[in-house]
């Protein structure tokens, strides 16, 4: 295990985080970090095109929510981002 900060291999345990992975610490920078985070994955994009395809075809937000299984305020941030980038072309 090395320092993702100074590449160090001079590593302690530090504690252990709220959701029970353990910390570590690297002596050399004082650098806090879990050795096998993992990045969040979120949704991928043929599920943000069905969800923006059902908004478009009529379906409100709770029932995608329902039917997909992605939060409504999820949608509507997406619906939110495609309609900002729609404003450049008008």
């Amino acid at each position: 295990m090395q320092c993702p900060e100074c590449k160090s291999t001079h590593i302690r345990k530090n504690g252990i985080n709220k959701q029970g992975k353990q910390n570590h610490i690297c002596v050399t920078c004082g650098r806090q970090f879990i050795n096998n985070y993992e990045k969040q994955k979120g949704y991928d994009e043929k599920t943000k095109r069905e969800c923006l395809t059902a908004y478009v075809n009529g379906m409100g937000f709770r029932g995608i929510e329902r039917l997909k299984g992605v939060h409504h305020t999820t949608v509507i941030n997406w619906v939110k981002s495609v309609l900002e980038f729609c404003q450049g072309f008008l």
